[in-house]
């Protein structure tokens, strides 16, 4: 059933934006009705965007559910305790949706936090798909799932039995200590956050220590604490060392960080007398003093496949799960250039 364009509640329409765009109602239809187009313009959609923007046009969700029996909302399930990389993640998710007629509903689903409980609230919201950012719980957690309710996971963890944007974090791994391994350093320290979810096994740890096998030098994990200022602590302990590492490979960016700020304050150099690099490539590693390596995590690559996989089961519920895997890439920084 098509829009009608007439006003009844004295509320702007897709057809005063149309009109104050001077593009076709069709053409307002593709930027709003929920999907990007390629056959629209680029130009067109911002002309169009900006006349909803300047009209306060928005859509009659309640009248779209009553005539399509679709709820307009998409949910966003992940772990809300707060890091820089997850900001990131919703701050790309967000600024997708607002592209769109969907709302976002995002909704805390923390595999440490009573998982099961967590996620039927998430299932509480009449949502017409749903996607799961790092959902590290078993697959068998979501076999409760409507199989017709579309369904997205996306990150370095993923629900293998349906749709997926898998980032495969150890070639990346591999990337970052080859590197180090290319600038002459043989002591290089794998180091990661102490606590049990953090685990020595996983794909960063395994691409790090392949190389390391591979060129005949000995690995060497080093966990320090979680919370910034005891981790300050054991980094300044480690890297005040006589025994100092020549290189670090931390687990993410925050450790990285840290640790260079920890080498300026003892008067040493961050690249010539200890290279560091980090991992997920966050905002504000490219600032500072001492400009931080960071393997880059495709944020805006995953979060939009992501939404274009979930998009294509919303409008066709039959089709085959659709499957993805992205390479993160290291970004060399001064903090690992030995010059």
């Amino acid at each position: 059933m098509s829009e009608s364009f007439c006003k009844t509640d004295g509320r702007p329409t897709r057809r005063d934006v149309a009109k104050l765009a001077m593009v076709s109602g069709t053409t307002v239809s593709r930027v709003l009705g929920g999907r990007p187009d390629e056959s629209v313009s680029a130009k067109a959609r911002q002309k169009v965007l900006d006349a909803a923007r300047q009209l306060g046009y928005t859509p009659n969700s309640a009248a779209k559910a009553l005539r399509s029996g679709q709820s307009g909302l998409v949910g966003l399930w992940m772990c809300l305790e707060y890091s820089r990389f997850r900001s990131e993640v919703l701050a790309e998710m967000r600024k997708i949706f607002t592209e769109t007629e969907y709302a976002l509903v995002v909704n805390d689903v923390d595999h440490d936090y009573a998982w099961h409980r967590s996620l039927d609230r998430a299932l509480r919201v009449p949502a017409e798909g749903i996607i799961a950012f790092e959902p590290m719980v078993p697959d068998e957690a979501y076999t409760g799932l409507d199989v017709n309710l579309p369904f997205v996971s996306m990150g370095a963890f993923c629900v293998e039995s349906r749709s997926y944007v898998r980032v495969d974090l150890r070639p990346g791994a591999e990337e970052a200590t080859e590197h180090l391994l290319q600038i002459g350093r043989k002591k290089i320290a794998y180091v990661k956050p102490r606590g049990p979810a953090y685990v020595t096994d996983g794909e960063r740890y395994q691409g790090y220590l392949s190389k390391m096998t591979a060129a005949g030098l000995s690995p060497c994990s080093i966990e320090v604490a979680e919370d910034p200022e005891s981790r300050v602590a054991d980094l300044r302990k480690m890297l005040s060392s006589p025994d100092r590492p020549e290189a670090v490979f931390c687990y993410f960016d925050d450790i990285a960080i840290d640790a260079v700020e920890v080498l300026l304050s003892l008067g040493l150099r961050p690249g010539r007398d200890v290279a560091v690099v980090g991992f997920n490539g966050e905002e504000g590693t490219e600032r500072g003093p001492c400009p931080v390596s960071s393997v880059r995590q495709p944020i805006e690559e995953m979060c939009r496949i992501a939404y274009t996989f979930l998009t294509n089961q919303i409008e066709d519920p039959t089709l085959e799960p659709e499957l993805a895997v992205l390479k993160p890439k290291l970004v060399v920084r001064q903090s690992s250039l030995p010059g």
